[in-house]
């Protein structure tokens, strides 16, 4: 995968590229990048934005392309997700993250503390035999909105930056795609571990905040 060819493809496609070391943040949709990506030449971790499952046609045009480039796709869902896409998907995780500020209600209903990670295409994971397929809530591994960054960005989503350089870490070394950056936790990881990374967000504000984070 030569990303700097990648680069110079979507200079027509994005609103902005941010370059360094082998790596790239696009402003763009994920559409008008990821068919410039070569076949199975990434591994893809992300959490898709709960959106999109008001549009199964878009999703799963989405993950057709994400299936295609990627040797193995990570995706971190929860129940607002789509769960009928998931057709090729080998294993699963749970992230148990507890409550979420505003969560605990007098409902009568049940509110999710946990999401499922998915692993589609082929088997490049090492897996934690000993501590079985829960990564319990721990120091590090808290709830989206009590993310520190999430607190400075606004992003209410934000994924711990510890959880995906766990994901990171059990991955074979390839490079990490994340066609769905958001504030940039996914990429900042990555530049962490000396791993080459493509970012993809069509929301300004937030590739203006992954740009900062990953020092672009």
């Amino acid at each position: 995968m030569d990303i700097e060819k990648l680069k110079l493809e979507a200079q027509n496609k994005a609103l902005h590229i941010a370059d360094v070391s082998g790596s790239g943040l696009f402003n763009a949709d994920c559409m008008d990048i990821l068919p410039l990506i070569p076949d199975k030449s990434v591994i893809t971790i992300s959490d898709p934005p709960y959106g999109l499952n008001n549009d199964f046609d878009i999703i799963e045009s989405i993950l057709a392309e994400v299936k295609r480039i990627s040797k193995m796709s990570i995706l971190i869902l929860d129940w607002r997700n789509p769960m009928r896409i998931i057709d090729d998907k080998f294993a699963e995780l749970v992230w148990e993250y507890g409550w979420i500020s505003g969560g605990r209600t007098k409902s009568k209903h049940f509110y999710p503390t946990h999401n499922t990670i998915h692993f589609l295409g082929d088997d490049l994971f090492e897996f934690d035999t000993k501590n079985g397929t829960i990564i319990k809530r721990q120091k590090g591994f808290s709830s989206p909105r009590q993310c520190s960054y999430a607190k400075k960005s606004g992003h209410p989503y934000e994924k711990p930056l510890a959880l995906m350089k766990y994901l990171i870490q059990r991955s074979q070394d390839e490079i990490i795609l994340d066609p769905f950056m958001g504030s940039g936790t996914t990429c900042l990881a990555a530049k962490e571990l000396n791993r080459k990374f493509i970012g993809i967000e069509k929301e300004v504000k937030y590739y203006d905040i992954a740009c900062q984070r990953c020092g672009f």
